[in-house]
């Protein structure tokens, strides 16, 4: 399904790039509650962020620092500190090999590498993810760290029997006690080495519904980086003409 080489489409290159922002719940469960958009033009960037439904039905939640409103549109020619204080300085000495665990150039637009680190922090409960891309020949892809590791007996030691370009299995967990449509990642091997996060959930079950999707492990790091970055996964699938991922009642904005 995928080739060495493929040139992947990024919304960016079209002048816009989305990225879904977060929340999880004291239970563990983490929901979509907002979208925030980047437009790239001759004069500049600009960005704009809209709360989904999800936020509005997803309990505990109230909003995001600095975006106080549920039913209004924020618009900025500079990225919201929500997000911008989830980006690692470029002066840091340390940042050469943050963005190397992300598989990652110094270099890198900080917007993708936002995405890619899913913009992750000890210190509250939002994380952010990306949309997913279209292919050169019309694939849909889309990058993701594995989760739970810690949680999962076995997965860290699993994991470090990873290799870059492996496949891996999808498996059903119905009897997940915190998400019944959580998704196992499972090895080359079989061994369980995290899930796939809650929010790419229901578009992997669609996907896999609709035909054959592939799982490849873009990149492995060592067992002394924290276990949200240990495996990072390549997902591939066909994407059909009358179908648009993450576009289900949760992802519906709140603000046309």
């Amino acid at each position: 399904m995928s080739h060495p080489g493929r040139t992947v489409i990024s919304m960016s290159e079209h002048g816009e790039r989305r990225l879904y922002a977060t929340w999880r719940n004291p239970d563990g469960l983490i929901r979509p509650v907002g979208v925030l958009t980047r437009r790239l033009t001759s004069c500049g960037e600009s960005f704009r962020f809209v709360y989904l439904k999800a936020a509005e039905q997803f309990e505990g939640f109230v909003s995001l620092p600095g975006l106080p409103d549920l039913h209004s549109a924020y618009e900025s020619k500079r990225l919201f500190p929500v997000f911008r204080n989830r980006l690692m300085p470029r002066r840091r000495p340390d940042y050469g090999d943050f963005v190397q665990r992300l598989d990652l150039d110094a270099d890198t637009d900080p917007f993708e590498v936002l995405i890619r680190s899913e913009g992750w922090r000890a210190t509250d409960r939002i994380e952010v993810f990306g949309h997913p891309a279209r292919t050169s020949d019309g694939e849909l892809t889309t990058l993701f760290f594995v989760r739970g590791i810690r949680h999962l007996e076995g997965a860290a030691e699993a994991v470090a029997e990873v290799h870059k370009g492996d496949f891996l299995g999808f498996e059903d967990e119905p009897g997940n006690p915190v998400n019944r449509r959580a998704i196992l990642v499972n090895s080359r091997t079989g061994r369980k080495v995290g899930w796939v996060p809650d929010c790419l959930l229901e578009m992997v079950h669609d996907l896999r519904e609709m035909g054959d999707v592939e799982l490849r492990a873009e990149h492995v790091n060592p067992d002394t980086s924290p276990p949200h970055m240990r495996l990072l996964c390549k997902l591939t699938a066909p994407w059909p003409d009358d179908y648009e991922p993450l576009a289900g009642p949760d992802y519906q904005p709140i603000v046309a």
